[in-house]
């Protein structure tokens, strides 16, 4: 990226400095800036530079080593949507064939050249308000492990306070905007919450003919590993299920690679679902929807080159439902959840090696495989960021429903377009019947609108919280949306358009002394045409 790429400074000079884990580890000088922004993600990125860029004093708070989150973490296939739906400072740095060091270099260099505070390694503890406001948050120091994980148990409690005019939470699981009182949700809503005609439970994405106890035929012996215990609802019920997590994979399969080993404790009895699946020469593919009432077939797959993605399928990646617990857990849950995930990798991979049940071409894939050295090499080619697709959701004074995205609104405040279809996985593992079931997750970039081309807004109430809940604080990535929205608002060029668009309005409330919910908007509407955003859906 050249320097002229760079959002223009003016003569504002800047002495950007990184806190690191190892300079906190018994607690830092308190820090007063006028913006905070917690999650170093590729939008908490955009929201600290488009404070910076305003003349804001800005904070960067990062749980991890990293910066970037999923954009550089092993998204580097980027979910455009509708390219002509992307403007701003994100437009100017997200291209197709950029992997995945070269974004975590960007990001970098972003930070430095505008001189904003990062610091890494600390999560948000607690949040400490001033009547509607919040006054400070306070940080504890919580390295991850070796290979990304991060810890259950903080190395350091409290060991930083932050105290900010305005703060964004740009994390991928809404814990600031969580901590400070605001009202938020998880999971899918029913039907008839919002009128969405696919809300809720949806059909069995696939039933497979798999005995799903541990002596067959047997219910009171228990469930074999990885099925959930689950009864589900009646169709467009809601409950508090998720999509599916994972991570996305960097694999080799030839030339010089990195061992992809298995766990200490590896039991082959943990494998028995996908024994007795390949026993009986199951089929287990899945299947998608791409068009509104209309089935494909999905293959199914553990170890896939390039983009390194889940699949719609039981033999996948991952364990889907084995996330139920992320969006509102607390860290010793979470730490467990991604671990298993890697876990789950290592004993598959093993499993698929060595198991004589296992298909050839299986087999032979999986003793091929490896990691891609030069991607992730400080974790041992570990992916160090889990695809945390969607977690809390704020409720605001405006959510965006799939009303939305049929087109059928037309908000007057928009801070960016969003253009992705419905687009979900999996949701459980579960026995029905004697047989073991894959929870809905069919929609894949299923497009709703025809006369916009999938494009819609998404309007600044749904990025600031009540004004009664708190006054200070903007939300560009779990921002206000039913769970169908958020399977399509969740792509990271939208939180970047989202977050950039937050971090000026942050800088517009200091400068007036005003709530983030009264900030005129023609005036942000003005200055965010004049930094390139795009806010118009095509006629």
């Amino acid at each position: 990226m050249q320097r002229r790429d760079f959002i223009r400074l003016g003569n504002i000079a800047f002495a950007g400095t990184c806190l690191a884990g190892a300079s906190a580890r018994g607690g830092s000088p308190p820090v007063t800036t006028d913006v905070c922004v917690y999650g170093g993600t590729a939008a908490g990125i955009m929201a600290a530079v488009a404070a910076r860029r305003e003349g804001c004093r800005v904070t960067l708070v990062e749980p991890s080593r990293w910066l970037g989150g999923m954009t550089g973490g092993g998204l580097s296939h980027i979910d455009w949507g509708r390219p002509e739906a992307v403007g701003g400072f994100a437009r100017l740095i997200l291209k197709d064939g950029t992997d995945d060091p070269h974004y975590r270099r960007i990001f970098r260099d972003i930070v430095k050249e505008h001189g904003i505070d990062v610091v890494f390694e600390h999560r948000v503890a607690q949040v400490t308000r001033a009547g509607r406001r919040i006054a400070a948050a306070t940080f504890d120091h919580a390295p991850p492990d070796a290979i990304g994980c991060p810890s259950a148990h903080p190395l350091a409690p409290a060991a930083l306070t932050v105290s900010a005019r305005v703060f964004i939470d740009c994390s991928y699981e809404g814990d600031l905007l969580a901590k400070a009182g605001v009202s938020y949700t998880f999971g899918r809503e029913a039907t008839e919450h919002h009128g969405e005609s696919l809300a809720g439970v949806r059909p069995n994405m696939a039933v497979y003919d798999i005995d799903p106890y541990l002596t067959p035929g047997d219910r009171k012996s228990g469930l074999l590993p990885f099925l959930q215990d689950l009864t589900m609802g009646p169709p467009g019920a809601a409950d508090k299920l998720t999509m599916g997590y994972g991570f996305r994979w960097k694999f080799a399969f030839a030339g010089e690679r990195l061992p992809l080993d298995p766990p200490d404790d590896y039991d082959p009895r943990t494998f028995e679902l996908y024994r007795r699946a390949f026993a009986a020469k199951i089929d287990l593919s899945g299947r998608r929807m791409r068009t509104l009432g209309v089935y494909e077939q999905a293959g199914g797959r553990v170890h896939s080159p390039g983009a390194g993605n889940l699949a719609r399928s039981l033999l996948a990646p991952v364990v889907y439902g084995s996330n139920a617990g992320y969006p509102d857990g607390e860290w010793p849950e979470r730490s467990a959840i991604w671990k298993s995930h890697q876990n789950f990798m290592r004993g598959m991979t093993h499993f698929l090696r060595t198991d004589p049940a296992v298909p050839d071409d299986l087999r032979q894939r999986a003793l091929k495989v490896g990691f891609q050295p030069g991607i992730f090499d400080d974790t041992a080619g570990w992916p160090h960021q889990l695809y945390v697709r969607e977690a809390r959701r704020m409720v605001a004074a405006y959510v965006v429903t799939q009303n939305d995205l049929a087109g059928a609104t037309d908000p007057d405040d928009s801070v960016g377009l969003a253009s992705y279809g419905v687009d979900d996985w999996p949701y459980a593992t579960f026995p029905l019947d004697g047989k073991v079931a894959l929870q809905g997750g069919e929609f894949s970039m299923l497009y709703l609108d025809d006369a916009h081309r999938g494009i819609y807004k998404i309007p600044y109430r749904a990025i600031v919280p009540h004004e009664k809940e708190c006054d200070n604080l903007l939300v560009p990535v779990c921002c206000s949306a039913s769970h169908i929205a958020m399977t399509s608002i969740r792509m990271e060029p939208v939180w970047m358009i989202l977050a950039e668009s937050a971090g000026v309005a942050a800088a517009m409330a200091i400068a007036d002394d005003l709530p983030v919910q009264t900030v005129p908007y023609p005036r942000l509407l003005t200055r965010l045409r004049e930094l390139g955003q795009k806010l118009d859906r095509p006629a």
